[in-house]
Formats: C-alpha cells, sequence, structure tokens
C-alpha cells in the first residue's frame, strides 16, 4: 500500500533514532528529538500542570492513573482544529481501527502490533480526528506511515484548545478477553475485542524513547530488562497462559517438555507482567492449582507511589492489589 502523495512524510520527520534503526516519534513536532523540554510537545489536561500529561500517577491529586503521554499539535487549520498527522513509529500490522468517536474513552484509536519485534509489542494511538481509509485490520504499515489526523475525539469533551493525540505503548493480557468482560456484566457491549483498553498494560512512552535516544537500550526487550521488579508473585497453575505465548521473549527459561506447576511471574511498578519463570513439579513447591503468593517484593518503590500499585502495603503485610488480582484473572482465566 502507497500513501497518498499529499500523505507522505517529509524526509526531515523520517529520521530515526540512531539505537533503533526504524523507531521514529509520532507527531510532526520535532521538540523532543531536538532535546527540547516537555512543555513543547506534551499537552497537559484543564489543571495547566505538563505532568498530568506524562505517563503514571500524574492526574487528580496523583491518585488516577495515565496509561501514556499526550502530544500537543504544531499546526491548525483556520477554525482552531489540529491538522497534525499522527505516524506509526515502527513498522507493524493494523490490528484495530476504531472509528466511532462515542464508543470508547480513547475516542477514534488505532492499534498497531509490531510483530517484527522481539517481544512484539504494540502502540496505541487515541483521539485522532480521523483514520486513513487504508487503515483495516491486517493491513502492514511502515514507520512514518500516517494513521490518522491528530484530534479530540472521545466519548467525553475534549476542548478544541486541548487537542492532542494520546500516545500508548505496552502488551495485552489474554486473548480470551471476551469471556472475562462478559462475566463482569457490564451495560455497554465490548466493542473493540481484545484491543480494549482493560485489556492493556502499558510501560512509559518517553521514558523509554529517551532510553533509546540517550544509547542506553536498543530495543524494548532490553528497556524491559532495566526497569524493576516491584514484585514477584507466584501463580499455582500448570495452563500456559496467552500472554506466555505472544510472548515468549519474556521467558526466563524453556519449558519444553516439563510439566509445569506454577509461575513466577514479576511485575513492573505499573503492572507490567515483564518477567516469567516456569516452575516445575521437581522444584516441590508448597501449593495448590489456583493459589497465588507474594514472594518477593520492593517496599521503597511501591511506597513512593501514590496509585496504581500492584501491592497493598496499607496493612501489616503486603496483599495483592485488588488490579493486580484482576490482571491475573485475565491472565489465567480464573473466576
Amino acid at each position: 500500500m502507497k500513501l497518498p502523495r499529499f500523505f507522505r512524510l517529509p524526509t526531515v520527520l523520517c529520521v530515526p533514532f540512531l539505537a533503533h534503526a526504524s523507531l521514529i516519534w509520532p507527531t510532526p513536532n520535532p521538540a523532543f528529538q531536538n532535546g527540547k523540554p516537555v512543555e513543547a510537545y506534551v499537552q497537559p489536561t484543564e489543571s495547566g500542570r505538563v505532568e498530568s500529561g506524562l505517563f503514571g500517577c500524574v492526574r487528580n491529586g496523583g491518585s488516577r492513573f495515565h496509561e501514556g503521554i499526550d502530544l500537543y499539535p504544531i499546526k491548525r487549520d483556520g477554525s482552531g482544529e489540529a491538522v497534525d498527522p499522527v505516524y506509526a513509529v515502527l513498522p507493524g500490522r493494523v490490528v484495530h481501527a476504531n472509528r466511532n468517536s462515542g464508543y470508547s474513552t480513547y475516542g477514534r484509536y488505532v492499534v498497531i502490533e509490531h510483530d517484527q519485534e522481539t517481544p512484539a509489542y504494540h502502540t496505541l494511538y487515541a483521539h485522532l480526528a480521523s483514520v486513513g481509509d487504508a487503515i483495516i485490520p491486517g493491513a502492514r504499515v511502515e514507520s512514518g506511515y500516517v494513521l490518522g489526523i491528530m484530534g479530540r475525539s472521545a466519548n467525553y469533551t475534549i476542548p478544541r484548545s486541548r487537542a492532542h493525540v494520546h500516545f500508548e505503548i505496552g502488551f495485552r493480557l489474554t486473548d480470551d478477553f471476551e469471556k472475562w468482560y462478559t462475566d463482569q456484566k457490564f451495560d455497554s457491549q465490548n466493542r473493540h475485542g481484545i484491543w480494549n483498553g482493560m485489556n492493556l498494560v502499558s510501560i512509559d512512552p518517553l521514558d523509554f524513547y529517551q532510553n533509546i535516544r540517550s544509547g542506553q537500550v536498543s530495543n524494548l526487550r532490553e528497556y524491559l530488562r532495566r526497569l524493576p521488579v516491584a514484585t514477584r508473585i507466584r501463580v499455582f497453575s500448570n495452563q500456559v497462559p496467552d500472554f506466555v505465548r505472544n510472548y515468549p521473549a519474556l521467558l526466563t527459561e524453556s519449558f519444553a517438555g516439563k510439566t509445569v506447576v506454577a509461575w513466577d511471574i514479576a511485575f513492573t511498578q505499573y503492572g507490567v507482567p515483564k518477567e516469567w519463570t516456569p516452575r516445575f513439579a521437581e522444584d516441590k513447591l508448597k501449593g495448590q492449582a489456583g493459589d497465588v503468593k507474594i514472594i518477593a517484593y520492593h517496599p521503597g518503590l511501591l511506597k513512593s507511589q501514590s496509585c496504581h500499585r500492584v501491592l497493598d502495603l496499607s496493612g501489616s503485610s503486603p496483599k495483592i492489589a485488588p488490579g493486580t488480582i484482576t490482571a491475573i484473572k485475565k491472565l489465567f482465566g480464573f473466576n
């Protein structure tokens, strides 16, 4: 598929980061590449605090988690609407394109799975004013392909002055998300399949890009290895979760030809299950199928966090936080 001439990406914006042969920035704004401060490209919320557009516990006084970063436009039309194109940051496959603004808090959004990376991972581009006609599930795109036009679409009101693209990098928890969703008896149907935001976990896009730019890492696999472990949780189950099948590069060792009795999962502070260690019958672990145990945790890391903790440290001993329990249920299909 070729881009129409008026959609072609100018060469000056197509320069990749040296530590990654294909990775580019998702918008035409060159501020990040030029080393400018976050104020030069990050869109804050109505609070006006620039950190509110970053990743992490940055909303509602630190009590609300934001899964990505919000990037503002550098061009607007005569009526003040954003007109910046939004680019695929890496080669990949379109796996989801929602064109109905009212169907999601993401508004119109596109998800690209970068299946040539190890591990494969996805990027998500939300609040688009429009999605390109050629952006349909199964289509392949290269770095710099125009996915749509930046905007302010959502199932709530984003003012014209705060138009932006919400940009995420992450993984999906399960391919059987529909079962979990149905079991919750929500009032609305799942219109997004496995690419519903409730099935996605994310890393900090800006921190990843900064690590790439500085040469500290050259890909996401190396970046994940650098992220500190907030907790290790042992889940007793002999099944192989979809997450392991989809992201085998996150395994610490092979389980081929062996009987798995449990999984030791290393979670980042914001809940990405970044490392999986299979445990076997010969390990003689104490536990039954369905048991879930905390085997290690980083109190300093968790106490410094104001929301979205993987563990609850409020009592005399740590407990698995509700959000982590929900993630484990999705990963393993537990009721």
